[in-house]
């Protein structure tokens, strides 16, 4: 797993001069990385639906309803790089910067996609709010636990990814860079279902745990 992160740490110092070595078409819209974003962002939710039943079926329930409240989120990420489903719907494409597709409103499903956007974000803020599903990775932190390394590798790559679009203005490079910062997110929950699992250092389960006194 460091050998992993390693790697990563070296593609997003290098993606610059890999990004030049790769076809201009790379960097558009409905692109091989574009879709590997989405193959990432698919596996990290289906992990999180087996690692959320692990937990439950072990009987560790508040570790699994955290685990199950994750899963949207992967979702709504899949989504956005998909834009929401444009990308099954092209209108044409331009030789330089790639396929344009038709507005979100123009979808057969348009008039829901927002609305819907929003139901799941707020469900998800209550539910961290009402569960405190937050009290998870702050233990782990607490414990030495959390993936510290990992997490900030995460957010790294999405600064360098904003570095790339907004100012270099280099689309390819944005891909790679997401694409990193998309498997460094796999590793960081792959990292946090392997500390809740370790007995000696599991967070206490309020509802499998009663501390009599």
């Amino acid at each position: 797993m460091y050998l992993w992160k390693y790697t990563l740490i070296i593609i997003v110092i290098f993606s610059y001069f890999i990004g030049s070595h790769l076809p201009p078409s790379w960097g558009w819209e409905d692109s091989p990385l574009e879709w590997s974003q989405v193959v990432i962002l698919s596996v990290g939710a289906l992990l999180t639906v087996k690692w959320q039943q692990e937990a439950r079926s072990d009987g560790r329930y508040h570790h699994a309803r955290f685990l199950a409240w994750a899963i949207p989120l992967w979702l709504l990420m899949a989504g956005r790089e998909m834009s929401w489903g444009r990308v099954f719907y092209p209108v044409g494409i331009d030789p330089i910067t790639g396929p344009f597709f038709i507005p979100v409103s123009q979808l057969p499903y348009g008039s829901i996609v927002y609305p819907v956007i929003a139901v799941v974000i707020l469900s998800w803020l209550f539910a961290v709010i009402k569960y405190k599903l937050l009290a998870v990775p702050y233990k782990l932190y607490q414990q030495g636990r959390f993936p510290t390394g990992e997490f900030l590798l995460v957010i790294f790559s999405f600064i360098v990814a904003t570095i790339a679009e907004k100012l270099l203005h280099f689309e390819i490079m944005e891909e790679i860079v997401e694409d990193v910062a998309y498997l460094s997110l796999i590793i960081t929950a792959y990292r946090v279902k392997v500390a809740l699992n370790q007995p000696t250092n599991r967070i206490k389960d309020e509802k499998s745990i009663k501390i009599h006194h």
